[in-house]
């Protein structure tokens, strides 16, 4: 029995191979999609966050102090002024048109306001719909207007004649020192890459899982293929996907190369395990391929299906909003996407290095997923034989 497995499983991969040097989409479905994704996100967060953003100003006041402040705000990490604008609403329409994503507003007397303690007033507007872009320049304009407003208290006390070792007790009596954990570079590809790349190799393994077995039932070879393996779905299933289990599987692992040697993102374990990981995600990616293709035996309905578990994998997968603060049954239901167990297991392996035990429920949960093909098994297989399905 063994030796006719594995003969179906070599007879079919060699028929496999000689299809997927027969048309150009397998070779674009597979390493062209990789790569380009490769290629654009790891040149998007090269430098871990956008910097210099583009932001406008409208100094109504026009003074040294006016000046100085737009001087120290362009010196800021993230901001970098572009635009000196003559109006609140020229400004408006300039963030409009996107050509900035901020713009201050510095009303007339400023400065005299502030030499006065007249608490002159310092606005500015912030285009959130950019939500990474707004939230850094929201944090790098309040942070320079505060020391500004403390540069001036400081030449006000000193005018005043206090001394110079009490000035930043009064001017700041409380210092807060931050110590960021896991990821003290506030890097935000730490978090980001780690898991967009797996969530596009998540969907591209879908995709194409469902596209090879399913291109067999379109276009009425499905009996051949079934009849090439002996008549055996697993070796017909195994010969067929193998190709590119080890396609895919490579490409996590250059990805994890990638981002943990050359970008020297967190790793406080093993790499090894990370490999692992990726090798056990790849094939409860292609599980869930196989089930969602053997429920519905078309082609146009699985791959609809393959996009939308697999892009609702982006949500669940806990790295932009916290699973524990769900509802109840979405918390459940996170449980059925393997990408959130990769997160799982990222964030205690590669960002903290805990213990090896508390990864084990994850380890254990992308190998369960292996079993789902064993519940469409036999409509596969029928529906190789009898090929009663829609073709388009």
């Amino acid at each position: 029995m063994s030796n006719n497995i594995f003969s179906s499983i070599q007879k079919t991969l060699k028929r496999e191979l000689s299809r997927m040097l027969s048309r150009p989409i397998y070779f674009l479905g597979t390493v062209v999609v990789m790569t380009f994704c490769f290629v654009f996100f790891l040149t998007l967060f090269n430098e871990g966050q956008p910097n210099k953003m583009p932001i406008g100003v409208v100094d109504l006041d026009q003074s040294t102090i006016s000046r100085q402040y737009i001087r120290n705000l362009d010196a800021t990490q993230q901001a970098k002024v572009i635009m000196k604008l003559h109006s609140h609403k020229e400004a408006r329409e300039e963030m409009q048109r996107g050509k900035i994503y901020a713009f201050v507003e510095i009303k007339h007397n400023f400065a005299a306001d502030v030499v006065s303690n007249r608490r002159p007033t310092l606005t500015f507007y912030v285009n959130n719909a950019y939500l990474v872009a707004g939230s850094l320049l929201l944090k790098d304009i309040t942070y320079m207007s505060a020391l500004s407003s403390g540069a001036v208290q400081r030449q006000i006390l000193r005018a005043k004649g206090v001394e110079e070792s009490r000035l930043m007790g009064i001017i700041q009596p409380i210092t807060i020192d931050t110590h960021l954990i896991g990821n003290p570079w506030a890097n935000y590809g730490t978090y980001l890459l780690n898991v967009l790349l797996p969530g596009v190799l998540q969907l591209m393994v879908l995709m194409m899982t469902i596209f090879v077995v399913g291109v067999e039932f379109k276009e009425s070879s499905s009996h051949q293929w079934l009849e090439n393996a002996n008549n055996s779905i697993f070796g017909a299933l195994t010969g067929k996907l193998l190709p590119y289990t080890f396609i895919f599987t490579l490409f996590g692992i250059i990805g994890n190369v990638l981002l943990y040697s050359y970008m020297h993102y967190p790793l406080n374990s093993g790499i090894g395990w990370m490999f692992l990981t990726t090798f056990l995600f790849v094939l409860a990616s292609q599980s869930i391929g196989v089930l969602l293709i053997g429920l519905t035996p078309v082609l146009s309905d699985g791959v609809t299906m393959a996009a939308f578990y697999g892009l609702l994998g982006f949500t669940y997968a806990g790295f932009t909003f916290p699973i524990e603060q769900m509802p109840g049954m979405a918390r459940i239901f996170s449980d059925f996407f393997p990408i959130r167990h990769y997160f799982n297991i990222y964030v205690n392996q590669a960002l903290h290095g805990v213990n090896l035990s508390q990864s084990i429920s994850s380890y254990v949960a992308l190998i369960a997923f292996n079993i789902l093909p064993l519940f469409v098994y036999h409509r596969l297989k029928n529906a190789a034989i009898i090929q009663n399905y829609p073709t388009k």
